[in-house]
C-alpha cells in the first residue's frame, strides 16, 4: 500500500478544525476567569486535551466559585419572632471574669502580678494604676495602656 501524501485540502480542514477547538477552549476559559490568549495557545498545542484540561481545573471567578456552597436566604420574617425581646448586649468576657489574672507594671515599670479585676480596680480607684500603665492577661498578644483598652477602662470605672 502506497503512502500518501496529505492534500491540502486535509491539511486546511485539520487547520480549521484545530483553531475552532482551541477558540472554544479559550472562551470557556474565559468564561472561568482564566486568560483566553494562553487558553488559546494551549488549544493549538493539545487539541482536544486542552477542553478536558480546563473542564477539571476550579473557576477563578469569584461568582462561580461561591456557587456550590449553601446559603440561606428567608423571604420574610417569622411571625412567631416578633413577640420575643431583643437580644441582651455582650458583655465583654473579662469585664466579669474574676478568675482572669492579669499583670501591670508599676510606676518604676516593673511587671507586678497576677492580680484579680477587683484588686486591680482596687488599684485604679487608689491612684496607683493610670491610663497610661501596662497591662497584660492571657490572651493579648503584647502589653497594652489601659486606654487602649475601653471594656477594661469601664470594668475599672464601676464601682
Amino acid at each position: 500500500m502506497p503512502h500518501q501524501e496529505p492534500s491540502t485540502m486535509q491539511m486546511i480542514v485539520s487547520f480549521i478544525i484545530l483553531v475552532i477547538i482551541a477558540s472554544l477552549t479559550a472562551y470557556y476559559a474565559d468564561r472561568k476567569g482564566r486568560s483566553f490568549t494562553i487558553w488559546f495557545i494551549l488549544g493549538v498545542l493539545l487539541g482536544v486535551f486542552a477542553p478536558l484540561i480546563l473542564f477539571f481545573l476550579p473557576s477563578l471567578r469569584e461568582e462561580d466559585a461561591s456557587e456550590g456552597q449553601p446559603t440561606m436566604t428567608v423571604s420574610r420574617p417569622d411571625p412567631s419572632l416578633e413577640h420575643m425581646s431583643p437580644p441582651l448586649a455582650p458583655v465583654p468576657a473579662w469585664k466579669e471574669e474574676e478568675s482572669k489574672l492579669w499583670y501591670y507594671l508599676d510606676q518604676e515599670h516593673q511587671q507586678m502580678g497576677p492580680v484579680s479585676i477587683v484588686a486591680l480596680r482596687e488599684m485604679w480607684n487608689r491612684g496607683l494604676l493610670e491610663l497610661t500603665s501596662y497591662v497584660w492577661t492571657e490572651g493579648m498578644g503584647q502589653w497594652q495602656k489601659v486606654e487602649q483598652l475601653p471594656e477594661l477602662k469601664d470594668a475599672l470605672s464601676k464601682q
